[in-house]
């Protein structure tokens, strides 16, 4: 029965029921994701931190090993030695651990949307069952993360192969340079096999990334018959409606207010009413209504016109006329002296000069 329900699950998720898996939690992270994220700003920030950090450590470490004899074992000087040696490498390693926990945390969050989801972080019956442990041990996705595990490991394995390649040639020339010149020289070598290391997480990552979006939205998919019945739902819900309105009345705006910014000019009421008008000069066609609003939406689309210097018209009566056209409506041919009146007036205002448009 459960076979033939997910066969039957052909259709993709409908808004809605993403919408709903979201606030349930149901979010499609990538882990591999989060850890190049993770080494690539760890990375980083051993790049930036290392050379002053080493330099302390080396001073640290230089003077603690010519006062050695100085120590007094017996009164607690070994102990002393060991914490002054633990808080010198903790030193050098919080910039890197920390910046590396935190680039982690916050990929993880643009990931969920910076969603928090309480209820998934409560202990559930099922995760304490032994017998359901033992079903995810021995289950199909265990198998197939260990091959996931095994395809990084080789990976990794050839990243850190090919770094170590390169140290029998490079140790068989050190005798003859400085200090300087090996350390360098070793950096340079670790630098090339932290960059290999991050270009092989990075194909991972980017598969894991596909993998989980897929494998997210495949269990989202939604059968026929259960898409119907959520179109009777939410055509029944007056909540559902009224926010389908209001998100279609609002994307009819945008694309209106869009326009403003192109028009010929705007004919006001002056407060109450806002229609924007297009003219191509030359044109056969008569001036076409490609916004209008009143009150609110007035005062907008009067703002959106002069900070784009559309001249702005006063004439109450056109605007009244005029707003109860509907939208990219050719002007009537009762209208056509006053519209192309106030043309002719905003094309002997397009000569340059500073300032606002002119309001008239």
């Amino acid at each position: 029965m459960a076979e033939s329900e997910k066969e039957d699950r052909s259709e993709a998720a409908s808004a809605t029921r993403l919408v709903r898996a979201r606030e349930q939690g149901q979010v499609a992270v990538s882990r591999e994701l989060q850890t190049l994220g993770g080494l690539a700003i760890g990375v980083f920030t051993l790049i930036m931190t290392m050379p002053g950090q080493v330099a302390g450590f080396v001073m640290h470490m230089r003077a603690l090993m010519q006062n050695t004899a100085l120590i007094d074992v017996s009164a607690g000087g070994s102990l002393m030695v060991v914490r002054a040696v633990l808080l010198d490498g903790a030193g050098l390693a919080a910039p890197v651990v920390l910046a590396a926990a935190a680039a982690t945390l916050v990929i993880g969050l643009l990931q969920t949307g910076f969603l928090f989801h309480l209820p998934g972080l409560l202990p559930k019956p099922e995760r304490i069952n032994p017998m359901h442990g033992l079903s995810r041990i021995f289950g199909g996705q265990t198998a197939i993360d260990g091959l996931k595990s095994l395809a990084k490991f080789a990976a990794f394995a050839f990243a850190v192969w090919h770094v170590i390649s390169g140290l029998p040639p490079l140790l068989a020339r050190a005798p003859g340079w400085e200090v300087a010149t090996l350390a360098s020289r070793m950096a340079r070598l670790a630098f090339d096999g932290a960059l290999l290391v991050l270009a092989v997480q990075a194909v991972i990552a980017l598969l894991d990334l596909l993998h989980v979006r897929f494998k997210h939205m495949t269990s989202l998919r939604m059968s026929r018959q259960e898409l119907r019945d959520e179109h009777r739902e939410n055509e029944g819900n007056p909540q559902v409606k009224n926010r389908l309105r209001q998100l279609r009345r609002q994307r009819a705006n945008r694309r209106m207010m869009a326009q403003v910014p192109k028009a010929t000019v705007v004919v006001t009421n002056p407060t109450h009413y806002a229609v924007a008008l297009v003219y191509e000069n030359g044109s056969k066609a008569a001036p076409r209504l490609v916004a209008k609003g009143a009150d609110e939406l007035a005062a907008r689309i009067r703002e959106v016109a002069l900070d784009n210097r559309v001249p702005v018209v006063s004439n109450p009566p056109l605007a009244r006329a005029l707003y109860t056209l509907p939208l990219d409506a050719e002007i009537p041919r009762e209208h056509f002296q006053a519209v192309a009146g106030i043309i002719a007036y905003v094309w002997r205002l397009r000569r340059p000069r500073p300032g606002p448009p002119p309001v008239r």
